[in-house]
């Protein structure tokens, strides 16, 4: 007869050698299978390594034994793939076409079904609140379980719980052994109950300690479907001698705290362990200051597919739609190729260059796979296997494998054979992944199943995350490395359980998919319900277990940077002891020792930043200093060589250039570097700003407007708001003609945005000049005036200033100057004093010079002004004017509130008072032989930052 009894055991005696040695002898003695269950992969490993030949498997895996001996075909599903198969049926529901259809909300759905499964629950039976999707869930079992007999995790042992209920006293299995566990899911009591009462043998171990409730709860629901409980005396043999707890400022000086203490201490490295709390980002973290410190790690160290160029470029094969592409669209797909041919360094650069500029390629081999990736054809609905064969082809005809083995005899650098090596492996993995799962469609007469191609992209993408490389080997002397579930399989001395922030650990527990909580209740789960408080009850456990382990342990957590409102510690740490010490940067650097060159330099780096006297220095502290000091001066000189002599000739706008940011205008206008190559993403504004001065200048070239008043031209203007339209479109033509790569909605935006600026322009200037009474004498005297000008400087030389001038309006003996911008514009005396804002004072010195030289008569300035596109109506804070056009009188409609009065304006006192020819001459000068990093403007959009060296230090040394 059989025995169900359930055994205590010690923590530390999960997978005892001799249980497992009497597991085997059963199975050998019996002649038929004897399975030993263990909770985690970790745990699986060991048990097979003490006893060889034992089948340590999981629950999943007798489920799928009971399957085969009952002779049921079928084909397994992953997570997943059951995803693929609801964001189909998704697409194919007319009830859900409400909802947004994405992989999210398929994804959401199959783990809603996925969480009802584990907790036991038919279909029928699921809770109120997710009634709206049990017809979804009835067609899923229906079309895939049952007529297709594709089998998610769930189903599986589901399918083998209804076989052993129909039958199971056949089953050529002798016992099972369940140990280490501290509860089970719904789900697996189920499977436990039903194989208990299909007359299998089963033997369960359960951790034996005080304060595991959670494992008292599991023995009365054991004990209720008729096990007896066998557990005798508690374990209480505690190894814990050493508690301590460790802050650290960021996690990076966590990481760096632990293995620098591990590399300090006498231990050897297997007899530490590092618990990982996070283990989905931990184990990254882990393994890169491992290598950074040179630290072995008893673990392999393993790469995801997804992480390969070759996967990439497959993925960009499979989502070609054959639709014209621009040449940034395309440009992904070059550079994977690149990377693939092992191109790099300035022959990677150039060849992008060539392809975003002609379209052309440097080498025929990389030119014949662009253009067969691109002139893939995949259709939108295939059989699954046909779609597995396409790419499976598309592998074949490849020249990768090809190339990297001709490179594996001549290529010399470890690292990029260790990288195409790794290409290479990916590849072939791919391939057999799909030629496995063909020879799986076509055993189980599955050719002709149906399969969107999003869908085939979205399993191809979980393919390659769940896929993995095996890059280097586990060293067994090194650091173990273990997560709540397998600790208690830790042998050394020391532990740190790494990441013990609050809300870490113990972590809330979210259900899967839209089953909430209350769900939990209101339904007819039989076994104990995956709820808050089972899972808190469960990691105490966890937490407890470790007083069994290790004989010191070093909880660590992060702190943060701000000493007002820290980071805590798990509420699990109260009451334990904190170390003093803190990990972080500056108390790292303290130190008087260092683990690399690196680190060596880094920190001779920081005491000789703090003034410290550090003896002899190396090299590259040298060369370190010697550029900080550089780039503190931010001076960039440069020594030009000429064939003749420069002209003192130079436009007013260079100036302006130079003094808003020396550094760029020697990459522009010097050293002539061409901004990076970028999609275009919105209009040139240099385009929108030709553009709104073509369409300015024939108005009123049209209008003959040059040399008639406006009071002339009243009655000449009411058809102009049409004709700007009628410009407008004419000329946004070649705009739209010039962008293609921006988007036709954003064009269309765009487009309206700058008609309506430029109807508000119009009604602006009738306001101010063509209906305003106190202007109906003044006429336009010139439009778009080039202007040539000397300048006599400080120094006794003279400098010829030109520039070009939007309009000039004059009447009498007065000129005012308007510029036209298509941005913002606004002028502070400040800004001319620097050189920022040039063009209107000195263009009004020019033109007032001029007039007075050919006409022998005094003219005065009355003002100088910028007209803004974007508020052009505004007359008070983009110009400046005499005092007497300033206020409720001004003819020229400036408010009181124009702080710019100046009524030298024009003349040679203005640029004395503005020290103006000094700035000039300051500016012209450095324009030749230096180009500091001191931007007065600094644009966050400027095009050399990548390049540039500014600080705020620099910009608010620039200002004053």
């Amino acid at each position: 007869m059989s025995e169900y009894v359930v055994y205590g055991t010690h923590v530390k005696e999960v997978a005892n050698k001799d249980r497992l040695e009497k597991a085997f002898q059963l199975a050998k003695s019996q002649k038929e299978p004897v399975f030993y269950v263990l909770p985690s992969q970790m745990w699986l490993q060991e048990a097979r390594s003490k006893r060889p030949g034992l089948l340590a498997t999981t629950f999943d895996d007798i489920a799928t034994f009971i399957l085969d001996q009952g002779q049921y075909s079928y084909i397994a599903l992953s997570e997943e793939e059951r995803t693929l198969f609801f964001l189909q049926f998704i697409k194919e529901e007319t009830a859900f076409h409400v909802d947004e259809v994405v992989s999210g909300k398929a994804r959401a759905y199959a783990d809603t079904y996925g969480q009802i499964k584990r907790l036991g629950l038919d279909i029928k039976d699921i809770p109120e609140s997710l009634l709206p999707l049990q017809e979804l869930f009835f067609q899923y079992e229906q079309r895939i379980s049952k007529e297709k007999k594709l089998l998610d995790p769930e189903n599986i042992i589901l399918h083998a719980i209804g076989l052993l209920k129909q039958g199971g006293n056949g089953l050529d299995l002798s016992a099972i052994y369940i140990d280490g566990y501290y509860d089970f899911s719904p789900l697996q009591m189920l499977f436990i109950e039903s194989l208990k009462d299909a007359g299998v043998s089963i033997d369960i171990y359960v951790p034996n300690h005080t304060n595991f409730t959670i494992v008292e709860k599991t023995m009365s629901e054991l004990i209720s479907i008729g096990f007896t409980d066998g557990r005798e005396k508690i374990e209480e043999e505690k190894t814990v001698e050493q508690v301590s707890v460790v802050a650290a400022s960021t996690n990076e000086e966590q990481w760096r705290g632990i293995v620098e203490e591990i590399l300090l201490s006498n231990r050897a490295f297997d007899q530490t362990g590092i618990l990982l709390v996070d283990e989905r980002n931990g184990i990254q973290e882990l393994m890169k200051y491992a290598s950074m410190y040179q630290i072995p790690i008893n673990k392999a160290k393993k790469r995801k597919l997804s992480t390969t160029s070759i996967y990439s470029f497959l993925l960009t094969g499979l989502s070609n739609t054959l639709v014209p592409k621009s040449k940034w669209e395309q440009l992904p797909l070059v550079e994977q190729i690149l990377k693939l041919f092992q191109v790099s360094g300035l022959e990677f650069a150039k060849q992008k260059q060539m392809f975003l500029q002609t379209g052309e390629w440097m080498h025929d081999e990389h030119s014949q796979l662009f253009e067969r990736i691109n002139r893939l054809e995949w259709k939108k609905q295939e059989p699954f296997i046909v779609y597995i064969k396409q790419l499976r082809n598309v592998i074949t005809s490849l020249p990768f494998f090809t190339f990297w083995e001709e490179q594996f005899t001549q290529e010399d650098e470890p690292r990029n054979l260790r990288e195409m090596a790794t290409e290479y492996k990916a590849l072939q993995q791919i391939d057999s992944q799909l030629e496995n799962y063909e020879s799986l469609l076509k055993e189980k007469g599955l050719e002709d199943l149906l399969m969107t191609l999003d869908l085939f992209v979205e399993w191809i993408k979980d393919l390659g995350e769940s896929l993995q490389l095996f890059e280097e080997r586990a060293s067994k002397s090194g650091i173990s490395i273990h997560t709540w579930r397998d600790v208690s399989l830790f042998q050394g001395e020391k532990l740190y359980v790494v990441g013990m922030n609050e809300g870490a650990f113990p972590a809330p527990h979210h259900l899967s998919g839209y089953v909430q909580e209350r769900d939990l209740h209101d339904s007819s789960v039989r076994f104990s319900t995956p709820d808050q408080e089972h899972f808190r009850l469960k990691q105490l456990a966890y937490f407890e277990q470790l007083s069994y382990v290790s004989k010191a342990i070093s909880f660590t957590y992060v702190k943060g940077i701000d000493a007002h409102h820290p980071l805590l510690p798990s509420t699990l740490l109260e009451g334990l002891q904190v170390e003093d010490k803190i990990w972080s940067w500056e108390n790292r650097m303290k130190h008087d020792y260092s683990h690399s060159q690196e680190d060596q330099l880094e920190k001779l780096a920081y005491h000789l930043g703090r003034g410290y006297d550090v003896g002899e220095l190396p090299e590259e502290i040298h060369q370190l200093k010697e550029r900080v000091e550089r780039l503190e001066e931010g001076a960039e000189p440069i020594s030009l060589t000429h064939d003749q002599p420069l002209k003192p000739v130079v436009s007013v706008t260079a100036l302006e250039s130079y003094a808003r940011c020396p550094f760029r205008f020697g990459m522009e206008r010097v050293l002539q570097v061409p901004e990076p190559a970028a999609l275009q993403e919105a209009v040139s504004p240099i385009d929108i700003g030709d553009f709104i001065h073509d369409i300015i200048e024939e108005v009123f070239n049209e209008l003959k407007a040059v040399g008639q008043s406006f009071s002339m031209l009243k009655n000449a203007i009411s058809h102009i708001p049409d004709r700007v339209d009628e410009l407008f479109e004419e000329k946004w033509a070649e705009i739209e003609r010039r962008s293609t790569e921006i988007s036709r909605f954003d064009l269309q935006l765009t487009k309206q945005q700058w008609q309506k600026r430029l109807q508000r322009w119009w009604q602006a200037e009738r306001k101010h000049f063509f209906d305003n009474d106190h202007l109906d004498q003044m006429f336009i005297m010139a439009i778009e005036k080039s202007i040539r000008f000397e300048l006599p400087l400080p120094n006794g030389k003279t400098l010829v200033l030109t520039g070009k001038a939007d309009r000039i309006d004059r009447m009498n003996d007065s000129i005012v100057v308007y510029d036209y911008k298509s941005g913002q514009a606004s002028v502070k005396m400040e800004d001319v004093r620097s050189g920022l804002k040039l063009q209107l004072p000195l263009y009004a010195f020019a033109i007032r010079e001029e007039l007075e030289r050919l006409e022998e008569a005094e003219i005065k300035a009355d003002g100088a002004t910028y007209i803004s596109l974007k508020e052009p109506g505004k007359r008070a804070g983009n110009g400046m004017w005499r005092t007497e056009h300033v206020g409720k009188s001004s003819k020229y409609n400036v408010s009181t509130f124009c702080r710019n009065r100046e009524d030298y304006l024009g003349t040679e006192q203005f640029l004395v008072d503005h020290e103006l020819k000094e700035r000039i001459a300051e500016i012209w000068h450095g324009m030749q032989t230096n180009f500091p990093v001191e931007p007065i403007e600094c644009s966050p959009f400027c095009s050399y930052r990548t390049v540039c060296r500014v600080t705020d230090e620099k910009r608010e040394q620039a200002k004053r």
